[in-house]
């Protein structure tokens, strides 16, 4: 079990039931869940990149014009007022992969499994999965073993008339290992 930081240990032993014991617990790996998050933002990264691109080139077509009178210097501030632009979104998606990182615990009990999310404004948003209402569990691995393991619940589905809740336990280090675990536990979903 890996040692988890003092503020999110409190905060899951704070949820546990009366005769409720942790077999595991874990923090989403900060690289694993940036290359995760990095992956699924990477198009809407090459699009603003790819029109600021664009723009820019065809700003420069008809900014320059044979003019005496006209400075470049607006046009080189809006050049890099955008590139930059692009530069610090991605600076975001990383700096928000780190809060989030930092800011969540998952753990595996001899009851349920629990994913605690400390939010910004120092509330939590506390999800759990008993034995009986999975319904379904699903691995995305990628080849060095990280991955994702997808939660359904049925909980709710007939007064929402939702097929399942869905949460995701992201960014493990031995994803399998992790699925095995829940599997022993709860049985086969």
């Amino acid at each position: 079990m890996t040692p988890t930081p003092d503020h999110l240990q409190s905060r899951l032993d704070r949820e546990l039931d009366e005769g409720e014991s942790i077999n595991w617990s874990a923090q989403p790996n900060f690289q694993y869940l940036k290359r995760d998050i990095l992956r699924q933002a990477r198009t809407l990264i090459f699009l603003f990149y790819f029109f600021t691109v664009i723009f820019i080139s065809f700003a420069a077509i008809f900014y320059f014009k044979p003019s005496e009178d006209e400075s470049p210097i607006t046009f080189v501030i809006f050049s890099a007022v955008s590139l930059f632009s692009a530069i610090f979104i991605r600076w975001m998606i990383i700096y928000h992969t780190k809060y989030v990182s930092n800011s969540t615990i998952y753990a595996i009990t001899n009851k349920r499994a629990i994913i605690i999310t400390v939010n910004k404004d120092k509330s939590i948003t506390e999800r759990d999965y008993r034995a009986d209402e999975l319904i379904h569990l699903a691995r995305t691995e990628f080849p060095d073993g990280s991955g994702t393991l997808t939660l359904e619940s049925a909980r709710g589905a007939a007064t929402t008339n939702q097929v399942a809740y869905r949460h995701q336990l992201r960014a493990l280090d031995n994803v399998i290992e992790i699925e095995r675990l829940l599997r022993t536990q709860f049985g086969d979903a």
